[in-house]
């Protein structure tokens, strides 16, 4: 029996060893490539934040000295790799589409472009789509920047179009986000480039049919968001809020002999320490938030704090998980079946654009700081997001008979939340429901149409 073929040790994968005719700028470009995919492949087998720079070093065949003369450390790494991962994408959705083509050709030219480049290498989508958190706020700043980028190549190709219609820039965002929801979900769930291929093909004609609907956007539509007044919505102290108290409250219950029930008592800390971390989160971000700090905003002992969770990160958890109920809440209790559905629809968005912008710290948390602080949680937070897909579901009336496939209202969910994301991200909190027109359009065009969709956006 022949002997079985060894893999290559990766020192055997770089450059050969002593003199040699190669220019230095050729030695440094091919030692950059290697660090690049020894990223991808270390970032997709054990998650960025397990990664160690003895990984990439090992994985790239390069020395640790040469790999600090191209780096400072692994999230300068992480970056580079990103921009890298994100030149060849743009090159490969220009290179799919011919712009002497028919304006909706290219929206599908453009879409397959994107979905076939992510199903040749679902382990560099993977880290576009999911591990750039782990960078930090210049992370997810990364993502603003080039959501804002394909958006702007959207608006170039909507005016195009015939007739004097257009696509408003929130709705070309917003179809920026929709693909980006139905990429991550899908790069998630699928690790082989054959059946991830397999999966997009299936959807491209759906998300291309859902990208055309929007045009022309009726009039009823903004081209820019009308100004309205700033929410200032905040209840109070805990229990059942997330909004800082005044300095001269009281935090904590009284000290003590008491006659409160042992089960208020542990409620009210319970949610003295959501508050405390959410807004401590808000102030320094993530990484600066410390134990100490979270008992001491809270006005407990750190005793207590242990009562109730195991560390900071259980903590920071379920107040996530804790601030995605009260919103869900607040959507249903703003829902009266009795009345109509696109009603409901302008009922329930704007009760969920209310809630955060009246508690700016749980929205910064959930749609922010959780992908700074734990990038592989994305699918949590995704999830999250697409529950309130059954808002879309609870019964459009006879008069739009359509029910779009279920790719599409995923992707009105994806759009919806790519606009709240970008006002949250900027600092925007309190003018979020400034919004509600384009979510409402989000929402509706896909079972309506967009002429009745903006009928009912006007009507409502």
């Amino acid at each position: 029996m022949a002997p079985k073929s060894r893999s290559p040790k990766p020192r055997e994968r770089g450059l050969p060893r002593g003199p040699q005719a190669l220019p230095p700028e050729q030695v440094a470009a091919d030692q950059r490539e290697r660090l690049y995919e020894a990223t991808i492949k270390a970032v997709n087998e054990r998650g960025f934040v397990a990664t160690t720079i003895s990984d990439l070093v090992a994985g790239a065949g390069v020395s640790r000295r040469s790999f600090y003369e191209h780096f400072e450390n692994k999230e300068e790494c992480l970056l580079a790799t990103y921009d890298a991962l994100i030149e060849r994408l743009t090159a490969r959705i220009v290179e799919a589409y011919d712009p002497e083509d028919e304006w909706t050709q290219q929206i599908d030219a453009i879409v397959r472009g994107l979905f076939e480049a992510s199903s040749d290498r679902p382990d560099a989508a993977r880290l576009i789509s999911v591990e750039m958190g782990a960078a930090g706020p210049v992370g997810i700043q990364r993502w603003a920047r080039d959501a804002e980028l394909l958006t702007s190549f959207f608006v170039a190709v909507f005016e195009q179009a015939p007739g004097e219609g257009s696509v408003p820039r929130p709705m070309a965002r917003a179809i920026v986000g929709a693909l980006r929801t139905i990429l991550y979900s899908r790069v998630r769930r699928e690790r082989s480039s054959r059946s991830l291929k397999i999966e997009l093909q299936k959807l491209t004609q759906d998300v291309v049919a859902w990208i055309l609907a929007f045009y022309p956007t009726p009039s009823e539509i903004p081209e820019q968001p009308r100004p309205r007044p700033a929410v200032h919505i905040q209840a109070g102290r805990a229990p059942g809020t997330l909004a800082p108290s005044p300095r001269w409250a009281p935090r904590g219950l009284p000290r003590g002999e008491h006659s409160l029930p042992k089960g208020y008592v542990a409620h009210n800390q319970r949610e003295r320490i959501f508050d405390a971390v959410a807004n401590l989160t808000a102030s320094k971000g993530y990484a600066s938030l410390s134990l100490e700090e979270i008992v001491s905003e809270a006005a407990i002992s750190l005793q207590t704090f242990y009562q109730h969770f195991e560390n900071k990160e259980e903590a920071f958890l379920a107040t996530f998980e804790m601030g995605h109920a009260k919103a869900m809440a607040a959507v249903n209790r703003s829902l009266d079946l009795r009345l109509s559905w696109a009603v409901n629809v302008r009922r329930g968005l704007t009760a969920l654009t209310e809630f955060l912008a009246s508690e700016p710290s749980i929205a910064r948390l959930a749609c922010v700081d959780i992908l700074i602080a734990y990038p592989h949680l994305t699918g949590r937070v995704n999830e999250a997001n697409l529950s309130y897909i059954e808002l879309l579901d609870i019964g459009p009336e006879d008069s739009y008979p359509n029910m779009p496939a279920p790719v599409m209202r995923e992707a009105s969910v994806g759009g919806i939340f790519e606009l709240l994301h970008e006002y949250i991200l900027a600092g925007r909190c309190e003018q979020l429901p400034e919004l509600t027109d384009y979510l409402m359009y989000l929402a509706i065009t896909p079972f309506a149409g967009a002429q009745a969709a903006g009928l009912a956006v006007a009507a409502t």
